[in-house]
């Protein structure tokens, strides 16, 4: 089973820092350089300073801790006397509805990936590293691990509704409204680790941050506290648990439409349409079936709906792997497009100098109409979060971007440092 602890965590002081949209920020592998800009000037205390400092080299990760430590010794950030969980609220619209997620940010103990704590995305191991280099200066967790279990039962929802205390942060950002409950009584925190009682975690966000945290641990056990590390958990039968999808851009593609459609006729039953607007209608408010895309061939203005219909040849190509992953969208997307069609192997680094990527809240013609340039979109629907349980439980991965959890879990909120 999982096993959890409370800690004392490090907090904004408020009587310093009254405003928390000035200070808080996003998880550091979203945050785009004009992004991290913006944040720099926000505030002198923005956690970015912390968690994606922008000077180069080995100074980035000194600079990082330069910052922490200052701010612990200022005041700006304040130890919790007694150690805690904390009951997270993120509340925000949703296709016209308000929904509300709720989680809870504990420590939680270090395993090898795939006993309990599974992994669902591959990883790259250059962010590994940066993310150890900055934890060797700050000796701490200054992000969140998003993670995911499943209960029925709606255990960590009851004891927030049983909560009936003031929250320690309620503050709106991004659009999304944050409510944080630091929970001391030994009863409640007993509550949530029978919640937790033989179940598995998934990762969700902090694929990175997990192996990092396990690589520090194992070099550094020395240093009280690197057997632990800070995670949110959200169970994934929250109605509040959202995946959203991830489409894919290409760049570089020399490909006219007639080439595009005649390669993709092999595997492909195609509906040819006019404009973006039209696939990405037909894609988000028809009747969607499993291994249905969309591909935007920008130049000739048409938008191709596809639905697989070679479900036997999976079953060939992959048979090393469960139905699941299989089955799961984005390796359709990824062998009988991308690769088939435009010879882009999203395994091969070189070939992802062609594939961006666009993502998040808004609708998907925003995303497209603000996102980079591209000759040829490709739409995909996300994943259910049964599948990803399914396969990670299988011991499988998914290829990377194959999943986008809304919202993020944002870095600032609770910090927890080693040795205290």
């Amino acid at each position: 089973m999982a096993n959890i602890f409370p800690f004392k965590g490090w907090r904004y002081n408020s009587e310093l820092i009254d405003d928390l949209t000035k200070v808080i920020v996003p998880p550091y592998d979203v945050i785009t350089h004009e992004e991290q800009e913006t944040l720099y000037n926000r505030s002198p205390f923005n956690c970015v300073r912390i968690n994606l400092n922008r000077r180069h080299g080995a100074d980035q990760y000194d600079n990082a801790a330069h910052h922490l430590l200052d701010w612990k010794s200022r005041g700006v950030l304040k130890q919790d006397e007694k150690d805690s969980i904390y009951i997270i609220s993120q509340s925000f619209e949703y296709k016209g509805k308000n929904i509300q997620r709720i989680g809870c940010i504990c420590a939680i103990e270090l395993t090898e990936l795939g006993k309990i704590v599974l992994p669902h995305e591959q990883t790259i191991e250059k962010y590994v590293n940066d993310r150890f280099n900055l934890m060797g200066t700050t000796l701490a967790n200054t992000g969140q691990i998003f993670m995911c279990y499943k209960d029925e039962a709606l255990g960590l929802e009851n004891i927030y509704h049983d909560l009936n205390r003031n929250p320690v942060i309620d503050v709106v950002i991004d659009e999304v409204h944050y409510k944080v409950w630091q929970v001391t009584e030994q009863k409640k925190i007993n509550r949530f680790k029978d919640v937790l009682s033989g179940k598995d975690l998934v990762i969700k966000d902090g694929h990175h941050r997990y192996k990092t945290a396990l690589r520090f641990s194992q070099n550094h056990p020395e240093i009280k506290g690197t057997d632990k590390v800070m995670a949110t958990l959200v169970n994934s039968k929250d109605p509040g648990m959202i995946v959203l999808p991830t489409h894919r851009l290409l760049k570089g593609i020399n490909l006219d439409i007639n080439k595009i459609i005649s390669s993709l006729e092999k595997y492909f039953k195609i509906e040819k349409m006019t404009g973006p607007n039209s696939i990405v209608s037909s894609m988000e408010n028809g009747v969607v079936k499993k291994g249905t895309f969309g591909v935007y061939h920008k130049e000739s203005d048409t938008g191709l709906l596809l639905n697989f219909n070679q479900w036997d040849e999976l079953n060939i190509m992959f048979s090393h792997l469960s139905k699941s992953s299989r089955e799961l969208d984005t390796n359709i997307l990824h062998t009988f497009v991308l690769k088939h069609v435009f010879n882009i192997d999203t395994s091969n680094q070189d070939d992802l100098k062609h594939v961006s990527y666009i993502r998040g809240n808004k609708s998907t013609i925003e995303l497209l109409q603000s996102g980079p340039n591209y000759d040829v979109a490709c739409f995909v629907m996300p994943p259910t979060l049964e599948e990803i349980f399914s396969i990670a439980e299988s011991g499988e991965i998914m290829p990377q971007k194959s999943t986008f959890f809304f919202p993020k879990i944002y870095s600032g909120l609770v910090t927890r440092c080693f040795g205290e």
